[in-house]
């Protein structure tokens, strides 16, 4: 056999083993999220059938406030995922645990103060989000640290590309939400039963999670991870976190408040539906993630695993697309026929938030790859929604023309930044990716 094409074998084997991975921990998250978004909506319709609409409002007032809450587990995820991945990359998994220390304890620094604010001023808590019980807000603040502890943890498993059991440990979270929920509710706890199964679901994700995690074992890291470090990346995961909330929920708020209501209720339900598609970018961008970290940590090539998730995401982005435009009938079927209205707007929603999944993975690129080139165009995209929107609002169709443009543009933009880094030549010493 020719000598070149000996060496070069051992490559082809690795990009495809990489590649059948990557689909096949897709095919995982996927799956897996869509299983646990079913026992999301089961715990849903469970407390809601117990409960009645007015003490169901309190439980999904708490849901909401939880969700503004919890934005700092995203931001702690990210960086456990980093962190994790160069571990995994050094070979060096024995410095997970005293790792996972580090970041549980920066998330408790950021949790505290949060929750303590929340239990003195839980009078005004509760006037706020129209709750008469005050221990609804005590077990929201317990909530909220539980959620940040375990995002660690399955920030940790993320990185180590366990997909099987990250999925699995959001199962029990769920499943214990839907168990104890029905049950608190039906035992005569009414509303506080519902409210205290979104903690209880967090406590034994978490258990479960520190007994994987008391399993990891490896190589010792050379050197611990300096906390200067830890939270300057912090920065940036927040930066990031925040930038693309922003994108996918500032256009709602400015809808509401330029448009009527009846306007605004089509908006909004078109909006849900379009947020499919950047959810299926979210899933990809996880997989792609530790993936990436992982082999920059080595100095490996890392470009085809960017590319292949690129066209993994656009290939679903169009299927998706092309659904929303085609049989819009059935897709809205679950909202009845006082929502036909949307049907026209269906497909330009899912084009700009598809755009939008196209940003967030280039940001998680960027992240993966501990480089900062995302923020000046993150944070302009923000800006120039906000500033088209005030400017242009005379229609719906018109706020989702100046919502595909703000993301559109960023979405050029961070393409752009990437293609500089992936056609650039390649400097003495590396690699040509292959």
């Amino acid at each position: 056999m020719d000598r070149g094409l000996a060496a070069l074998l051992p490559r082809v084997n690795a990009y495809r083993l990489r590649n059948s991975r990557l689909l096949r921990n897709n095919a995982i998250y996927l799956g897996g999220g869509v299983a646990v978004g079913i026992l999301g909506y089961v715990f849903h319709f469970v407390v809601g059938r117990l409960l009645g609409p007015a003490s169901y409002g309190i439980v999904a007032g708490s849901l909401s406030a939880l969700y503004i809450l919890t934005l700092p587990a995203l931001v702690v995820q990210i960086v456990s995922t980093r962190f994790t991945s160069l571990a995994a990359g050094r070979h060096e998994l024995g410095g997970v645990r005293p790792l996972l220390m580090q970041i549980s304890g920066l998330s408790l620094v950021i949790g505290l103060p949060i929750a303590i604010g929340l239990i003195v001023f839980a009078p005004e808590a509760s006037r706020y989000l129209q709750v008469s019980d005050n221990r609804v807000i005590y077990v929201l603040a317990a909530t909220t640290l539980a959620t940040l502890l375990v995002a660690a943890n399955r920030g940790a498993l993320q990185g180590m590309r366990r997909f099987m059991s990250l999925v699995g440990n959001q199962a029990i979270d769920m499943g214990s939400r839907v168990l104890f929920g029905g049950a608190l509710v039906a035992a005569g706890l009414h509303a506080l039963g519902a409210v205290a199964a979104l903690l209880l679901g967090p406590l034994f994700a978490y258990a479960q999670s520190v007994v994987l995690m008391l399993r990891v074992k490896g190589q010792p890291a050379a050197e611990r991870t300096p906390l200067a470090n830890v939270g300057r990346y912090a920065i940036s995961a927040a930066i990031a976190a925040m930038g693309v909330t922003y994108l996918f929920n500032a256009d709602l708020v400015l809808a509401k408040h330029y448009l009527s209501s009846s306007e605004a209720g089509i908006y909004a339900a078109g909006s849900v539906l379009g947020r499919v598609a950047y959810f299926l970018g979210v899933t990809v961008a996880s997989v792609m993630f530790p993936e990436v970290a992982t082999l920059h940590a080595r100095d490996e090539n890392h470009f085809h695993v960017v590319d292949a998730s690129l066209l993994l995401m656009l290939a679903l982005s169009a299927a998706l697309i092309a659904g929303y435009f085609l049989v819009p009938q059935l897709v809205l079927l679950p909202y009845g026929a006082s929502f036909a209205p949307v049907r026209p707007y269906l497909g330009p929603f899912a084009i700009a938030l598809g755009l939008l999944a196209v940003s967030n993975l280039l940001v998680n690129y960027f992240l993966s790859v501990n480089s900062q080139r995302f923020v000046a165009p993150l944070i302009g995209a923000g800006v120039l929604e906000t500033i088209l929107i005030a400017v242009f609002h005379s229609g719906i169709g018109q706020i989702i023309a100046m919502l595909a443009t703000s993301i559109g543009v960023l979405a050029l933009s961070l393409g752009g930044l990437y293609a500089v880094e992936r056609f650039r030549p390649a400097r003495s010493g590396e690699l040509v990716d292959g």
